[in-house]
């Protein structure tokens, strides 16, 4: 069993009328966008900042291979919306029934004390799922005006403060999206099912419960 902490709302913020009640007594409500499939081809999985790609490690975990729904939970606060966590969703008639932190290879969660987690860290305002073939694809291209293109899609589909973008490349997809209030570090979690499978990856982008 995990001695540091596993956010509560992992799984229950991706269902219908979820809402959040923050300490100033705001209340949030949140909604559901489903991007679309995600190809994992090799099981192993990067969550980063694609603007910050430098070659990074997938996780230690081996996931499903296949397409796979990515799926953001949005807040809505007054008149802004954040992206407050980003899940693939690998068996949906499946539920979690334990949750893992994600972590690279080497790390050892054994040390984390209270307060503590791993997470990856954001300094562009946008996390990213992708396997670790589309990452070498994508890092070749980090030098090049594709960026540019990516970031202009990313664009078309803004509302303040929000984005996201599923996008091919060399037949390869990699899920982009605003993360939360903005940079920061944030953790990623591996929900598993009754019988030991994987069935979720979800990263927190702290909007709930970050204040308190």
């Amino acid at each position: 069993m995990a001695t540091y902490f596993i956010p509560e709302f992992l799984e229950s913020a991706f269902s219908k009328d979820f809402t959040y009640t923050n300490f100033e007594k705001q209340t949030f409500g949140f909604y559901v966008h489903n991007m679309g499939d995600l190809k994992v081809t090799d099981g192993k999985i990067i969550a980063c900042d694609p603007y910050l790609y430098n070659g990074e490690i997938p996780f230690e975990a081996t996931f499903p291979i296949g397409a796979f729904p990515v799926q953001l939970a949005i807040a809505k606060i007054n008149t802004d919306e954040r992206v407050a966590l980003a899940r693939i969703n690998f068996a949906a008639e499946e539920t979690p029934v334990t949750w893992q932190m994600a972590v690279l290879p080497g790390r050892d969660l054994s040390i984390l004390k209270k307060g503590q987690y791993f997470g990856y860290p954001v300094d562009a305002g946008t996390g990213a799922f992708m396997d670790a073939a589309a990452g070498e694809v994508f890092g070749s291209y980090m030098d090049s005006e594709v960026i540019d293109e990516i970031a202009a899609e990313m664009e078309e589909s803004y509302k303040h403060t929000r984005s996201w973008l599923l996008k091919e490349l060399d037949g390869h997809t990699i899920a982009l999206f605003s993360s939360g209030w903005g940079d920061g570090v944030y953790a990623t979690y591996i929900g598993f099912d009754a019988k030991g499978k994987i069935c979720r990856l979800v990263t927190d982008f702290g909007v709930i419960g970050e204040e308190e």
